[in-house]
């Protein structure tokens, strides 16, 4: 039929709805065994028609435990240390100081399941755990081969211990320097960006002498979850944080500023922009004009919405309204919390309207005018103790070698492409393979909410010009 129908033939229709009405219900089965949830039929139809859930929704109805950020992870580990930090100050009371933290802990996720077996205060990489692995073992074999070299003599033992060399780990002493660390963010934020700065990040909430960072950003914004991903990390960061805007802070960019203690503008930056829209690609037309023919069966109102070859529908634009109205009274609360402001005033300075760094002042957008000097010269004034202060700036360039050794290298690019063609049955199929691994047009079929102060931004961001 593929090849000689421009529709479903009736056989045809009949095996795909059979079909995907056995699939649909196997999946609904299995979220209601794996949830312990029972709905009839008429609660199934209105979860259907009622299209996109939010996290509350989810919540409500069962189907989720709790709204994390978006690092679960982060926010327990931080919890955690928070406790480890608590036991070590206080020699008494640790029952009740570790019941208390994990009964908060516990209230913050909203789950009705105690934590108090996850204990672990850091998280590391598998590459990072194996290397520690293979560094205890040397160390356990030092330990056994001057530990049986000290039991040798008393004299030995003695010399050992005065250059440093008895069986025991050596402590690396910590450096006296202060930091001021001071992370870019540069362009339109999507996820190699915020992947980029993120990693960043982590790399400075690690670093005990960094005593400050300095949030410079410069980025008309974004993707809502790539924004939302920097400003959890930014949340959980431990260290005084002042931003710095340049060029642009706005939308994305305006977002993850909001947990900065305060913001530094220049009187020309473009700042706010505190909106929300949502992008539906609508390709019907196109297809229509040049004899391109789908069809399709969909389970529910809102199955094939996010098709590119499937027109915009009064009910498909009431469900990506109501999730961008959600998303924008998220962006207006947030934007309260961090500037002690009615969500009513918010909306005042909101509705998407751009301001400049001198109005943005004025509106309480921003705490004061001057550049990356000031916001750093504010920050080794306020939170650093010496004279001396280094600044480092994040991201690091990479080198040469990251370049080569990296997934988006050259080498690794061409390795990728190899290894598709072998893995076809024939050159016509493995071009065709080729081609759809690496179209640009997988992006049609992605539902898109946007933190973005213009559209060019946004569209650069869908194609992956990020």
């Amino acid at each position: 039929n593929m090849f000689t129908e421009d529709k479903y033939s009736k056989p045809h229709l009949e095996a795909v709805k059979s079909m995907t009405a056995s699939l649909n219900n196997t999946i609904f089965s299995c979220i209601e065994k794996s949830r312990d949830l029972t709905f009839d039929s008429v609660m199934r139809k209105s979860m259907f028609d009622y299209g996109s859930l939010s996290a509350a929704n989810g919540a409500d109805l069962g189907l989720i435990d709790a709204m994390f950020p978006v690092d679960p992870l982060l926010s327990l580990l931080h919890a955690n240390k928070e406790v480890a930090a608590g036991e070590k100050e206080n020699e008494e009371g640790i029952t009740d100081l570790t019941k208390a933290k994990k009964a908060k802990l516990e209230e913050i996720f909203g789950l009705n399941k105690s934590f108090d077996k996850f204990v672990a205060t850091e998280q590391v990489s598998l590459v990072k755990y194996h290397e520690m692995m293979k560094k205890k073992a040397k160390l356990e074999e030092r330990r056994k081969y001057f530990t049986k070299l000290a039991e040798s003599s008393t004299a030995t033992s003695l010399i050992l211990s005065t250059i440093g060399l008895a069986p025991r780990e050596a402590k690396l002493l910590p450096s006296k320097v202060e930091k001021v660390a001071v992370v870019t963010v540069d362009g339109s934020i999507g996820s190699s960006l915020s992947y980029e700065i993120i990693e960043s990040l982590r790399k400075i909430r690690t670093d005990d002498d960094v005593k400050c960072l300095v949030l410079r950003v410069n980025s008309p914004g974004g993707s809502v979850t790539s924004s939302e991903a920097i400003l959890e990390e930014l949340k959980i960061l431990e260290k005084p944080i002042i931003c710095s805007m340049s060029n642009y802070a706005a939308s994305g960019g305006y977002y993850i500023s909001t947990s900065c203690e305060k913001m530094f503008a220049n009187p020309t930056t473009i700042t706010g922009s505190i909106g929300v829209f949502g992008i539906k690609l609508d390709a019907s037309k196109w297809a229509k004009d040049y004899g391109i023919r789908t069809d399709y069966y969909p389970h529910g109102s809102h199955a094939a919405s996010l098709n590119p070859l499937v027109p915009l529908t009064p009910r498909t634009k009431g469900n990506i309204t109501r999730l961008i109205a959600g998303h924008y009274d998220y962006f207006k609360n947030i934007v309260a919390n961090g500037r002690s402001m009615s969500v009513d005033e918010v909306e005042q300075v909101a509705q998407g309207r751009v301001w400049t760094g001198e109005q943005a002042k004025e509106v309480g957008l921003v705490d004061r005018l001057g550049g990356l000097d000031r916001a750093v010269s504010y920050a080794k004034s306020t939170h650093t103790k010496s004279e001396s202060v280094d600044v480092e700036y994040w991201p690091r360039k990479k080198g040469f070698w990251d370049f080569i050794s990296g997934k988006e290298s050259l080498a690794g690019i061409i390795k990728e492409a190899v290894a598709l063609v072998k893995n076809s049955s024939d050159e016509a199929d493995s071009i065709v393979h080729l081609f759809n691994e690496m179209s640009e047009l997988k992006f049609a079929e992605r539902p898109h909410f946007m933190l973005t102060m213009d559209e060019k931004t946004a569209l650069d961001l869908i194609l992956g010009r990020e």
